[in-house]
């Protein structure tokens, strides 16, 4: 697999050299030109790289511009290529003298065939070119103007004509003895499946024609958050490639969508349901759920949805193609034009040569197919990859609660008793099957007799049991099949049905309705006691509905729609489209390879809080088609150590070879008189400072953490952040320190702040305490800072810079390492002991995946403070574990050789006041 096989075609051309320069906006440091020339490197020779660059060196400015250097030279150096195989093959075709004239032939039908393929493949990207040149010239298209309203005309009169054979589809109805039904209506009846072989193979003829479309050579970037990939496009602008470069930003429709009717539902799954409710046309609800649960009426909105017409949509994506724009700046544009931005970047896609997309667009291979993302003989860069295989896990684990089968349940009994006599032989099966497989999940978390006697109740131990009464234990796949009677359902059928016939989304414009809302545990609550209800409801709708039948309708008593305040505040549900989407992608999950993972079940002591997860446990298994197709894959962040891990449990799993992978890895740009990192064992009365699970909560510990953090806040300015394992050591620490005093001592220096668990409350934390940063150099008050308790994993731990006064200390109090407890945890380690080769050391290899998770940790909180090349900043490693070799070892190489070891606190202390002093008397 070291080489691309995946384009046969292809003329192979030489090797390229980096360039001795690189189109930076400033001069460049050494440490980006390395990375910037093993990067072209890796790109050019088809490597997977693993590229490690810490914060603050410009690593995104440096991908920017090693890629996209790379990417110009290769193009120039492509087509160059293209065109001397050209004439090298027409010229051995006419002056082939070969006396064996058989032998002759077929030498030149080859050869002629390959030429072939090199002119189809130049004048494609010729094409392309020529095509982007003349929008360039001509920003704005008018041509198409008059046929859509043209096209608008017949859709009108197509419209009226519906009206009126409605009418007549209603008198056929009534003859035939069934019920009829509205135009509204008969867009929930699903149609009729005929056959699973037809299906099957137009399914895949479909495939095989976007797979023929080409484009050009593209390079896919993603990051994790839409904001980091804002931030990312906005540095392409600053670069030289801003100008020439084709970027399109990908995004969901909840950051994309410019229909306020729609955008307003902030719930994803409403808004994409919403959304392809009005492409086909169809005009909006006519009741509405208020904030307290009521339903009233409310107009109807036009039909289909005003940004969603072609010309706009086409005119918005040329305009894409043109210009760098970001996600703010799309949005923008989409307003301005009347144009879908989420269906114009879309539609850019194909002609685009830099594609920034999130995390799951382009990991989930669903999500990847329906943006018409084409792996084969691309690059992707994956920036900030420390969490890759947890993200890559995290989506492809499937969460369903009791709830939602049972919402789900419901919507298809209720389905069934008002269109059963209107379906198809084969819709009727196969709804049968979705229900029953559905049922046999409910009765597992039943927690019957028998079911409660096999589980395993170790959940029950530890800090991880959570309620006392919760019942848990892990299945394989073909146990779990087994267990609940459902191994002979054809599960890759079953899905297929599901996708094609849109039974999910019909479900839901079905349940919408008769029921208002959509809220699980409100479903749950009707359908625990029986449908009747419901089917009262929905007769007493129907009756509404004929004014003949029913001359005062009956309003719907604001009491029995209002959730239950007890509900409420058990356990917030989340609300769905439609619950059959979430048991979809279970079915989905139940096809991979039965050793790649493992079904949790639940059984709480209520039905509500049972639940059921397919636990991911070899995200390899989802990351193979992307290592296969991809002519490169560049994995970079700031703290990728362990490597090891990337390149087994990540490369290596997913069928690469060792000499493909390529890895680098950079100091910081910081001078080493600039950080202060210690590792400290004792407090400053000689207690060891031991924060491990046994000891965590001495008293005696907990006060020798706050006499260091007090003698600490006396000589650190500015901020100092101090990291906790969790949120509830954090909770009991403030506690123990608000009554020992601790906390009236330290809010003598420091202003106190504390993360918050929502993150709606996190900016306002933030600006509080940068206020306090700034104000505290000009005020007599006493206070020089401010003092932030945050949380390792937490939501300031990543993402957030405390750049220069901001953070001028950071705090590591103890090792975060996770719950041994959890029986995912344990359930992982078993499979890498079984399926990964041990660590270099000879360790299991799922106690160094243990001994990763912590560190990894460690690193990103510690990396919080040092941002840029003249920033400054102490690190503070509380805990006698951190003077360990393995330890050392695990942290980033730029921390690991400045870092003092400090047995005794008034060396830890001296060093640390020395620090600050130099640097004051440095910056007067």
């Amino acid at each position: 697999m070291a080489g691309n096989t995946n384009t046969p075609s292809k003329p192979k051309v030489g090797v390229m050299a980096p360039p001795a320069d690189f189109p930076f906006p400033f001069p460049a440091y050494d440490i980006q030109k390395d990375f910037m020339r093993n990067l072209f490197q890796s790109l050019e020779e088809e490597k997977l790289g693993i590229f490690e660059s810490p914060t603050g060196t410009g690593k995104s400015l440096s991908l920017i511009c090693g890629a996209l250097t790379w990417l110009r030279d290769h193009n120039t150096h492509y087509k160059a290529e293209l065109q001397r195989k050209i004439e090298e093959g027409s010229a051995t075709v006419d002056n082939d003298n070969d006396p064996d004239w058989f032998s002759a032939a077929t030498k030149r039908i080859e050869e002629q065939e390959e030429v072939r393929k090199y002119r189809e493949e130049l004048l494609a990207l010729q094409k392309q070119e020529e095509r982007v040149k003349a929008l360039k010239e001509r920003r704005q298209v008018i041509k198409r103007s008059k046929i859509k309203k043209i096209d608008d005309d017949f859709a009108e009169l197509f419209r009226d004509l519906h009206q009126v054979s409605e009418e007549v589809r209603r008198e056929l109805s009534a003859i035939g003895g069934v019920e009829p039904m509205s135009a509204e209506e008969s867009e929930w009846l699903l149609d009729d499946y005929h056959s699973d072989d037809e299906g099957e193979n137009k399914y895949k003829k479909d495939k095989e024609e976007e797979e023929e479309e080409k484009g050009c050579l593209k390079i896919y970037f993603c990051s994790r958050t839409h904001s980091q990939l804002s931030q990312f496009v906005r540095e392409v602008q600053k670069t030289v490639f801003g100008e020439d470069t084709r970027v399109v930003s990908l995004a969901s429709r909840q950051n994309l969508c410019i229909n306020e009717a729609v955008s307003k539902l902030h719930n994803m799954s409403l808004i994409n349901d919403r959304c392809l409710e009005l492409q086909k046309g169809k005009k909006g609800q006519a009741t509405k759920c208020e904030g307290d649960g009521t339903v009233s009426k409310k107009k109807k909105s036009s039909a289909g949805c005003p940004y969603y017409k072609q010309t706009a949509v086409d005119g918005l994506a040329d305009q894409l193609l043109l210009e760098v724009q970001d996600i703010e700046q799309m949005v923008g544009l989409g307003r301005k034009t009347k144009g879908c931005p989420y269906y114009a970047s879309r539609y850019a896609v194909k002609d685009a040569q830099l594609v920034v997309l999130p995390y799951n667009t382009l990991l989930h291979k669903g999500t990847r197919e329906a943006c018409q993302i084409r792996l084969k003989g691309n690059i992707v860069i994956v920036d900030e990859a420390h969490n890759l295989l947890e993200t890559i896990a995290n989506i492809h684990s499937v969460y369903i609660s009791h709830g939602q089968l049972s919402g789900a349940r419901a919507q298809l009994s209720q389905y069934l008793v008002r269109y059963s006599k209107r379906l198809s032989p084969k819709n009727l099966l196969y709804i049968k099957q979705i229900h029953f497989f559905i049922n046999a999940l409910m009765k597992l978390l039943s927690g019957g007799t028998q079911s409660i006697g096999a589980m395993n109740n170790n959940s029950n131990k530890g800090p991880a049991a959570g309620n006392q009464s919760s019942n848990s234990r892990m299945l394989t796949v073909p146990v779990f099949l087994a267990e609940t009677l459902t191994d002979n359902l054809n599960i890759f059928k079953l899905i297929q049905y599901i996708e094609q016939s849109k039974i999910a989304h019909k479900l839901h414009s079905f349940s919408q309705k008769f029921e208002g809302t959509v809220k699980v545990h409100q479903v749950q609550k009707q359908s625990s006691s029986s449908t009747s209800a419901f089917l009262a409801k929905m007769a007493s709708q129907k009756n509404n509905n004929n004014p003949k039948e029913n001359q005062q309708p009956t309003p719907e008593s604001p009491k029995t729609e209002k959730p239950v305040k007890q509900e409420e505040e058990e356990e917030e549900e989340v609300v769905m489209g439609s619950p059959l989407m979430q048991i979809t992608e279970f079915l989905r999950a139940l096809l991979q390879a039965s050793k790649d993972g493992r079904i949790i079940v639940t059984v709480g002591p209520t039905a509500r809080k049972s639940s059921l997860k397919y636990l991911l446990l070899n995200p390899a298994s989802h990351f193979h088609d992307i290592v296969k197709e991809c002519r490169s894959v560049i994995v970079a962040g700031g703290t990728m150590r362990p490597v090891s891990e990337f390149r087994n449990q990540l490369f290596l799993s997913a069928g690469a070879t060792p000499e493909r992978i390529h890895e680098f890895s950079c100091g910081h740009v910081v001078p080493g008189e600039q950080i202060m990192p210690i590792s400290l064992n004792e407090g400053p009365t000689s207690v060891t400072l031991d924060f491990t699970y046994q000891h965590r909560k001495d008293p005696k510990v907990l006060d020798e953490l706050g006499r260091v953090i007090a003698n600490v806040c006396n000589v650190v300015p500015g901020g100092l952040v101090c990291f906790l394992p969790s949120y509830e050591y954090e909770q009991y620490i403030f506690n123990h320190f608000t009554t020992t005093g601790v906390i009236s001592r330290l809010s003598a220096k420091k202003k106190i702040f504390r993360e918050p668990k929502k993150s709606s409350q996190l900016d306002s934390v933030l600006n509080e305490y940068a206020k306090t940063v700034r104000l505290s150099a000009t005020n007599t008050t006493g206070i020089t800072g401010s003092l932030l308790f945050s949380v390792v994993g937490g939501k300031m731990s990543e993402g957030i810079n405390f750049s220069d006064n901001l953070g001028r200390c950071v705090i590591m109090v103890g090792l975060p390492y996770p719950n041994t407890h959890s029986p995912e945890l344990k359930e992982k380690m078993q499979y890498l002991n079984k399926n990964v080769s041990p660590g270099p050391d000879g360790r299991p290899a799922g106690s160094v995946f243990y001994e990763n998770l912590c560190f990894k940790a460690v690193n990103q909180s510690i990396g919080r403070a040092i941002r840029h090349r003249n920033d400054y900043a102490s690190i503070l490693l509380l805990d006698h574990r951190y003077s360990r070799p393995s330890s050392v070892q695990a942290l980033p190489e730029w921390i690991s050789k400045h870092l003092r070891m400090c047995p005794k606190f008034g060396q830890a202390f001296g060093l640390v006041r020395k620090f600050f002093a130099d640097k004051k008397t440095t910056a007067t």
